[in-house]
């Protein structure tokens, strides 16, 4: 992955994490009003506690977990990150044991990454069509910054039970998932599941 193509991802992320953070319900008829309110708080909490968490990395994990487990749908990412195929061939136990290690993966890969964005600006564009009766949106918003150019982010939702839940972001037309798809692609033909699995818990024990 390049380094801008990194860099991005880290800022998905940050609002991934920023825009779930205060345990606030997702109400299905205003998403982007909810985004607006939690995006503003959560940033306010990095700020707070920068100083914190830079003598305690370890805190950013304990934070992170609790902040964003509950609203990001850590399955549905994993199902498209593997395949159709794949994915249903594989029995529970080992759906569960990679669910649990992407999830690992994807917080310590880009948690400490979190105070390296607290200053941005936020801008949710309207929605493209009503909210009421869909499965799946997509809210789309811009991050800004001053002396740099914007960037675009789009965000996948889908609605369970009382709530929307990110299942995938596209930043600057480039997928997040995609990336993790073609990443897992040649081990998941190869060797399977279990060997993706194994990968991912190493590099999670060194981190």
């Amino acid at each position: 992955m390049s380094a801008v193509k990194t860099k991005c991802t880290i800022i998905f992320f940050s609002a991934v994490l920023v825009l779930f953070g205060a345990g606030v319900s997702i109400a299905k008829e205003d998403p982007i009003g909810m985004l607006q309110n939690v995006t503003q708080r959560m940033m306010s909490e990095l700020r707070a506690h920068h100083d914190e968490i830079q003598h305690k990395p370890n805190k950013i994990y304990a934070l992170v977990d609790h902040i964003i487990l509950p609203h990001v749908d850590f399955s549905e990412m994993a199902r498209w990150v593997v395949g159709r195929n794949a994915w249903r061939l594989a029995d529970s136990e080992t759906q569960k044991a990679f669910v649990q290690e992407f999830k690992t993966l994807v917080i310590r890969s880009y948690a400490r990454s979190l105070l390296e964005y607290t200053d941005q600006e936020i801008e949710f564009l309207p929605m493209r069509e009503p909210v009421i009766d869909q499965k799946r949106i997509q809210v789309q918003s811009v991050i800004k910054e001053r002396g740099k150019s914007p960037i675009h982010m789009d965000y996948n939702l889908i609605h369970e039970g009382s709530g929307w839940k990110v299942y995938d972001i596209i930043i600057e037309g480039v997928s997040l998932m995609q990336g993790y798809r073609a990443q897992f692609s040649d081990d998941i033909r190869n060797g399977g599941i279990t060997v993706v699995i194994e990968k991912m818990r190493q590099r999670n024990a060194e981190n």
